[in-house]
C-alpha cells in the first residue's frame, strides 16, 4: 500500500487519486486570539474560525477568545480539544495554548503588559475522520474541498497575540497493483487428456478469480480437460487493479478417418472410386492394399480382385487415427455338368449339376437333331433350387420329346446366371440309341401263288419260311428288298410294293 500525505491552511480542495483505498482526515481550528490589555481598549478579541471539511461535513471549532482574568476556552474536536489559553504576565507571544493537533490552530498569547490577569486565546481543537474507498471523501477521482478557519483576532489594538490559523492534514492510503501468474504443464495436449493450471498471486488483493473456472484462492493448482484450445486467464482483483495473466492451452484434435466407395459391391473385373477425409490435428495419411501415403483428403479408383478392406491410418500432433472401407467383390460363376455318354430311345437324360455364385439360377436350352434330318429348338428353362451360391444337384433328368423321327440327338446348353450379369456356359451332348434294324425276317411260303401273278410276292427263288415277321424296331422304318417284291402289312389285304435296291 501506498501512503500519501497534503495538509493545507486555506481553502482549497483536492482530487483524491483513482487508485485510493481510504482517507484520513485530520482538521484543525483555528486559535482564539488574546484579550484586551484592559477593558474596553480597542476592538474586541475573536475567536478562531472552525475548520470544516465540505465533503463529508467532519469540522473543528475554533479556539476561544482570551478574556481579562482568564484565557480562552480550547476549541472542540473528536480527536482532541485545543487548550485553553493562558493567564500570561511575562511570557509574551509565546505563551500561547496549544492547538489539539499539529502546529496549526495554536492560541493567541495573553495580553503581558498592563492587567497582569489578561488572557491568550484558546487552541483549535482537532477531529480525525476515516473514509473507506466508496463512500463520501474516499471516491477515486473525488474532488474534496474544505474550509480551514482562521486565528482569532487580539483584543485591543495589536496584532502581535493573533491566533494561528487553522489546518488541514489528509493522508491518502493507495491500493498497490496485485501481481498475477499463471502457467499449464502441458501446455498441449490431446483431446481427452488433461492439464495442470497453476497460478499465484501477492499484492494487495480483494479478490482472484480464473476466466470459465469463476473464483480461486490466492495461489493453487487445478487440473482441467478442456474440450478445445483457449486460454485461462487469472485476475488479481483490488477496487483499484485488475491484474491479468493469461495462459494459453492448446487442445489437439485425435485424427478422425473416415472412408467409403461410391458403391460397395461390386462384381469381378469392375472398379470403385475410395473417398477419404481426415479431420483433426494430422499431417500424414496411409493407406493400405497398395495405396500408401497420400494426401489427407482424396480419392482413387481400384480395381481389386476379391472382396477387400482398405485401412487408412492418419497420424500427426493429435496423435493417431484409422478408418476401414469395405468393398465386396462378387466372384463370377462357375458350372459343371456331367449328364449320360448315351442313352436308348424314350429313356431319360439324368444329370448331375454343380454351380458357385449363380443368384440367377442354372438355365439350359436344347437341339434336337432327327432321323429325317430336321433341328429342333427349345426354349431356355430355369432348374428349379439352383440358385445360390452353392448349388449341388444330382437329381434333375430331363425328358426329350420322342416322336416317329427321334431325335437322334439332344445338345444341352447350360448357363449359369451369377452376379452382375456374369455367366458361365458347359455344353452337353448326348446321342440317343435308336434301333432300326428288324430283329427276324421270315419269307412265307408262296405255295398257292404263281410266280408270273400279280403281284409279284415273293422272289424267284426257293421259298424256305412261311412269312415275314419284323419286329423290335424303335421307329418307322422303310423294308427295301434287292429283288422287286410287294409286302402286305398287317393282314390288311393291301399289297405295298417294296422299294429295290
Amino acid at each position: 500500500m501506498g501512503q500519501y500525505n497534503s495538509q493545507y491552511t486555506y481553502s482549497s480542495s483536492l482530487t483524491l487519486r483513482a487508485d485510493v483505498k481510504y482517507v484520513q482526515y485530520i482538521t484543525v481550528g483555528g486559535g482564539g486570539g488574546g484579550a484586551r490589555p484592559f477593558a474596553g481598549a480597542g476592538r474586541v478579541p475573536q475567536s478562531g474560525g472552525d475548520t470544516r471539511l465540505n465533503t463529508t461535513g467532519l469540522w473543528s471549532q475554533g479556539g476561544r477568545a482570551g478574556e481579562l482574568n482568564r484565557g480562552g476556552y480550547g476549541g472542540y474536536g473528536n480527536y482532541s480539544y485545543g487548550r485553553n489559553g493562558v493567564i500570561n504576565n511575562s511570557g509574551g507571544e509565546f505563551l500561547r495554548a496549544a492547538s489539539g493537533y499539529g502546529p496549526y490552530g495554536f492560541g493567541g498569547a495573553g495580553q503581558w503588559r498592563g492587567p497582569p490577569n489578561s488572557g491568550g486565546g484558546g487552541g483549535g481543537g482537532a477531529s480525525i475522520a476515516t473514509y473507506y474507498r466508496g463512500s463520501s471523501g474516499a471516491v477515486g477521482g473525488q474532488s474534496v474541498g474544505w474550509t480551514i478557519g482562521q486565528g482569532g483576532v487580539q483584543g485591543g489594538n495589536g496584532n502581535r497575540r493573533r491566533g494561528y490559523v487553522g489546518g488541514i492534514y489528509i493522508r491518502q492510503t493507495t491500493y498497490d497493483r496485485p501481481s498475477a501468474s499463471i502457467s499449464a504443464n502441458p501446455s498441449s495436449i490431446i483431446l481427452g487428456s488433461s492439464t495442470t493450471l497453476t497460478w499465484t498471486t501477492s499484492g494487495d488483493i480483494d479478490s482472484v478469480n480464473i476466466s470459465g473456472i469463476g473464483n480461486v484462492g490466492t495461489s493453487g493448482s487445478l487440473s482441467i480437460s478442456p474440450s478445445g484450445s483457449g486460454n485461462w486467464t487469472l485476475n488479481a482483483i483490488n477496487p483499484a487493479y485488475t491484474t491479468q495473466d493469461t495462459v494459453t492451452v492448446t487442445v489437439l484434435i485425435p485424427p478422425v478417418v473416415t472412408m467409403s466407395f461410391d458403391n460397395d459391391t461390386i462384381v469381378l473385373g469392375e472398379n470403385a472410386t475410395l473417398t477419404w477425409t481426415v479431420t483433426g490435428d494430422a499431417d500424414q495419411m496411409t493407406i493400405d492394399n497398395g495405396i500408401g501415403v497420400t494426401n489427407l483428403n482424396g480419392y482413387q479408383t481400384v480395381t481389386p480382385t476379391q472382396s477387400i478392406v482398405y485401412t487408412g491410418t492418419a497420424t500427426g500432433v493429435g496423435g493417431t487415427g484409422s478408418g476401414t472401407a469395405v468393398l465386396t467383390v462378387l466372384p463370377p460363376p462357375t458350372l459343371s455338368v456331367s449328364g449320360p455318354i448315351v442313352v436308348d430311345y424314350l429313356d431319360d437324360m439324368p444329370f448331375s449339376i454343380s454351380a458357385t455364385n449363380v443368384p440367377g439360377g442354372v438355365s439350359f436350352t436344347t437341339a434336337y437333331v432327327n432321323t429325317n434330318g430336321t433341328q429342333e429348338q427349345e426354349a431356355s428353362v430355369t432348374i428349379p433350387g439352383s440358385n445360390g451360391d452353392l448349388v449341388e444337384i444330382t437329381d434333375f433328368a430331363y425328358t426329350p420329346a420322342y416322336d416317329n423321327f427321334g431325335p437322334t440327338s439332344v445338345t444341352f446348353l447350360f448357363t449359369a446366371n451369377g452376379y452382375g450379369g456374369l455367366v458361365a456356359y458347359e455344353q452337353v451332348v448326348i446321342p440317343v440309341t435308336i434301333d432300326q434294324t428288324p430283329d427276324a425276317i421270315d419269307i412265307p411260303s408262296t405255295e398257292d401263288k404263281l410266280r408270273d401273278e400279280e403281284p409279284v410276292v415273293t422272289p424267284n427263288v426257293e421259298v424256305t419260311s412261311e412269312q415275314i415277321v419284323v419286329q423290335d424296331i424303335d421307329i418307322p422304318v422303310e423294308i427295301k428288298s434287292d429283288y422287286p417284291i410287294q409286302v402286305e402289312i398287317e393282314n390288311g389285304d393291301v399289297w405295298y410294293d417294296v422299294r429295290e435296291i
